[in-house]
């Protein structure tokens, strides 16, 4: 199949060798200009031809005329985009599976530098996190999922989040543990199943290891995120203070905006003297609706209100952190957030077995400024935990400070 990307590069091609040919020496006949240019077109053929051969360069061609045709920067940063994509091209190995292919063309999409662009496949919990979130329900794109949002550093793999209510946080897995072994093999995203129990090897400290046996779920990703939300309302009680503390994992869907409000009208009625609203980790997908009903409580406008941030804080979740610190609604407490804030689109290809999400848009909130590849910094700065935690959690625990050095 000839892509558009090469449609458009052979009728560059053959134009500029026509131009140049009629304008070369007078000598030069006209058959002659265009047998020359039919040799640009046999040779454009033959890169056709040599992608039917190979499924891999065949995917490649049609996921990067994509980008061509749909990213939102028409310079594409300023790169000499079709010489990248060439490159790239070259790099790709017919024999090697989907996941060579991914890491081809992530390596491409890298040097757009934006958010919301990048490919995935079914070794990847983005990609069954994203075919979620665009199925707009709650149900489909089922996954068999632990409970562990995992993270890659130093060719190691750490438990970045461990989300509440799953397998794993049931077995006692504690983010910043060391993700050693699955079932005696290499740790990976989705080794898990849900019809046996596997053993998995982690370290809480980088010395002892020690086994522990999970049983996945299978479910979506938004379900698993929307149950961790409303599971998250709790009162505590922080030295004789009511305290309410809600984790809004996600805005993805509208159940989550109505789990939030309903946790704030409990704290409403329970007078709570402070509120904690975690915005950490999960995705986006939220907007100002969230904050509507603080804005319209005269009791939590009353009290004091603390937002947590990390660099898991994205998307729509920062325009509502954005907001919050410009026109002092609360405090923010954590690290800078994701400054991930362009306007994705999906696109499937070979039956699904990759999903692009791809920057189709640029969106500048206003009052607020430029968020992407900025983030928003906090009012109080305290780096998150990602190594070996213990069950800590700094960021939390100074929020905790906080309240308590308050006056009663």
């Amino acid at each position: 199949m000839i892509t558009p990307f090469f449609f458009r590069i052979f009728f560059v091609a053959i134009s500029d060798v026509l131009k140049r040919l009629r304008s070369a020496a007078g000598g030069l006949s006209r058959w002659t200009a265009v047998s020359c240019g039919c040799c640009v077109l046999f040779a454009n053929v033959a890169h056709v031809e040599a992608a039917d051969a190979c499924k891999r360069l065949h995917e490649y061609d049609e996921i990067s005329a994509v980008v061509t045709a749909r990213f939102y920067d028409r310079t594409f940063r300023g790169l000499a985009w079709p010489s990248r994509v060439e490159h790239y091209r070259a790099e790709v190995d017919c024999g090697k599976d989907e996941r060579h292919l991914a890491g081809v063309v992530n390596r491409l999409l890298a040097e757009l530098r934006a958010s919301h662009t990048g490919l995935y496949t079914k070794d990847d919990l983005e990609y069954w996190a994203f075919q979620s979130v665009f199925s707009m329900g709650m149900e489909k794109y089922p996954v068999d999922f632990s409970g562990i949002w995992p993270e890659r550093r130093d060719d190691a793999w750490y438990a970045k989040y461990v989300v509440p209510g799953t397998p794993a946080a049931a077995a006692g897995v504690n983010a910043g543990d060391l993700l050693v072994a699955l079932d005696g093999q290499p740790f990976r995203t989705f080794g898990f199943s849900a019809q046996h129990p596997s053993q998995v090897t982690i370290s809480s400290d980088g010395r002892a290891q020690r086994d522990i046996k999970i049983q996945a779920v299978s479910a979506s990703m938004q379900r698993f995120l929307l149950d961790a939300t409303r599971s998250s309302t709790a009162i505590m009680d922080i030295e004789g203070r009511k305290v309410g503390y809600f984790h809004l994992w996600s805005g993805t869907h509208v159940m989550f905006l109505d789990s939030l409000n309903a946790a704030l009208a409990g704290f409403e009625q329970a007078r709570v003297t402070a509120l904690i609203v975690d915005l950490r980790g999960g995705f986006g997908g939220s907007g100002l609706e969230y904050l509507a009903h603080i804005r319209s409580s005269a009791h939590l406008q009353s009290v004091p209100k603390y937002f947590l941030t990390d660099d898991g804080t994205r998307s729509g979740k920062e325009w509502v952190a954005a907001t919050i610190k410009s026109q002092r609604i609360g405090t923010l407490v954590g690290s800078r957030t994701a400054g991930a804030f362009l306007g994705g689109s999906p696109f499937r290809f070979a039956d699904e077995r990759y999903l692009l999400l791809l920057a189709v848009s640029a969106f500048t909130p206003p009052g607020i400024g430029r968020i992407e590849g900025i983030g928003v910094e906090p009012d109080v700065t305290v780096a998150p935990c990602r190594t070996f935690c213990g069950g800590r959690d700094p960021q939390l625990e100074k929020v905790f400070e906080l309240i308590r050095s308050r006056p009663g």
